[in-house]
């Protein structure tokens, strides 16, 4: 067996396949699907092809890892609903729009990688969009029905309102990390959090 069928260090099936995943993201991120190939990765990787395509047999594999691996924890279990069990009401939303300004504070990368998979044509945001984008739309809406039923939000499309929320807080963190925007325009995280929630919550009171 060459050296490159095992990188530098003999690493376990887990941690290889974990390596795999964090070069072809940061790639795809900074280059795009286009620009980005197997044998770049692999080679970032210190592996050859082989080593990938053993590990990923379809590209579809490779891109439901990633978002695997961004968005839930070791045991398989999302991260963002792990913070929002036993919460309640506005929290709901404050802690909604904390966890998503945060995670892209602290790496762009997957916001980027996103974007690039739509503009592309590629299938990561399709498959995002089926695993976790929908099923979070509904969460919201189910969220925002129980109070426009408790008589605290007045009566609208729960849908649209969710989405509304969901979009300020991307069109924030993406003027911010993908724009530059944050090189003129700074708030604390919690201020931004605050003033979005309290946006929402404005807009959404019964009257």
């Amino acid at each position: 067996m060459k050296n490159d069928d095992i990188g530098k260090t003999r690493m376990s099936g887990p941690d290889r396949r974990s390596q795999i995943v964090k070069v072809a993201m940061r790639l795809f991120a900074k280059k795009g699907f286009k620009g980005t190939t197997t044998r770049e990765i692999a080679e970032k990787a210190s592996i050859s092809e082989a080593v990938i395509f053993r590990h990923f047999a379809r590209k579809q594999d490779l891109y439901t890892a990633i978002i695997d691996a961004r968005c839930n924890d070791k045991q398989g279990e999302s991260i963002l609903y792990g913070k929002l069990k036993g919460v309640e009401g506005r929290e709901v939303f404050s802690t909604v729009a904390s966890y998503l300004i945060s995670e892209h504070q602290k790496d762009s990368a997957f916001l980027r990688l996103l974007t690039y998979s739509a503009l592309e044509g590629h299938d990561l945001s399709e498959i995002f969009i089926k695993t976790k984008g929908l099923e979070f739309i509904e969460f919201l809406e189910a969220q925002i029905k129980a109070l426009i039923k408790q008589g605290v939000f007045r009566k609208t499309d729960a849908s649209l309102a969710a989405r509304a929320l969901v979009g300020m807080v991307l069109h924030y963190s993406f003027s911010q990390e993908v724009y530059g925007l944050k090189r003129y325009y700074k708030r604390p995280n919690a201020k931004a959090v605050d003033a979005f929630v309290d946006i929402f919550f404005e807009g959404m009171r019964r009257r």
